[in-house]
């Protein structure tokens, strides 16, 4: 009897070790208001068919984890949604039995970024499975040489302890603006962008980590990539909250336009055709008083 029992002991571990959860690929990268699939996969019969099922799946906040979708014994429950996701998740019902987990989120937010957890259940095990989500936002700014100008970056909520960065990929070193322990550190800064940079707000209220760039240069124009990292809890690593750069700004530094005042129909300056006219004007002139002069010659004749 007790041998039975272990044999169906070691059966059922047997058969737990076989059921595993994997993911398509480990990260994704999106930009804002864009839409994305995330995919699970995990173990399931050749008949797709199961006596229960139980899934739960989670982006894991700092402090809690905020459900995206849940299936109850094969049933979805809607209501344990969190708000964040409300009316914009899909699952691909149709290969779930397939042992397919395909969940499309549409208009992404950059609050969306972090790590998902999804936990599957059914008659033959259970596991888990994660992936990695970054959230961009990407724009275009234009400013004047001697301006000055705000590189817009935002995380979901000021976190303790984090570390930002923000850097130009096409310099050596990369690094614009390091911010860490509170305060600013020039140690790897480039030398170009020393006593020109600053957090828009160092108490970063609200998720702010905009970076405000004084007395812009031609020399300024680039690529400029926003990171937010985190230190754990020994104090000694940094976690980045994001793999990919959650700001991605492009800064275009051009004089200012031609004053558009005194220009013509075709967009040509006044100025310009003020200085064809002139040679003109002075031609027309010195032909009209040799044609006087010979007149008043005839006359005296």
């Amino acid at each position: 009897m007790i041998c039975r029992i272990l044999l169906l002991i070691i059966l059922n571990s047997c058969l737990c070790a076989t059921f595993v959860v994997n993911v398509t690929q480990s990260s994704y990268q999106a930009e804002e208001n864009h839409s994305i699939t995330l995919e699970w996969t995990f173990t399931t019969t050749p008949d797709g068919s199961w006596r229960y099922l139980f899934i739960l799946c989670q982006l894991l906040a700092s402090d809690k984890g905020i459900i995206l979708y849940q299936v109850h014994d094969g049933v979805e429950v809607s209501e344990s949604q969190d708000e964040q996701f409300s009316g914009r998740v899909q699952s691909d019902k149709d290969v779930l039995r397939e042992g397919r987990l395909r969940l499309h989120v549409s208009r992404l937010r950059t609050e969306d970024s972090g790590l998902y957890l999804c936990d599957v259940e059914t008659d033959d095990g259970s596991g888990s499975g994660s992936l990695q989500l970054s959230i961009s936002v990407q724009k275009n700014i234009r400013a004047e040489p001697g301006q000055n100008v705000s590189l817009p970056c935002q995380i979901p909520s000021k976190k303790p302890d984090v570390f930002v960065k923000w850097t130009r990929p096409d310099l050596e070193p990369e690094y614009v603006f390091l911010f860490r322990d509170d305060q600013l550190d020039p140690e790897l800064q480039n030398p170009s962008y020393q006593n020109r940079v600053d957090l828009q707000d160092r108490q970063m209220k609200d998720g702010d980590v905009s970076l405000v760039l004084e007395n812009v240069m031609p020399n300024d124009r680039g690529t400029y990539e926003c990171r937010v990292f985190q230190r754990e809890a020994n104090r000694r690593k940094r976690r980045s909250l994001t793999f990919d750069p959650i700001a991605v700004i492009v800064l275009d530094v051009a004089p200012p336009p031609e004053n558009m005042e005194g220009r013509t129909e075709d967009g040509s300056s006044h100025q310009r055709a003020g200085l064809i006219a002139l040679p003109v004007l002075i031609i027309t002139v010195a032909v009209g008083l040799v044609v006087i002069k010979k007149y008043c010659s005839f006359l005296k004749k």
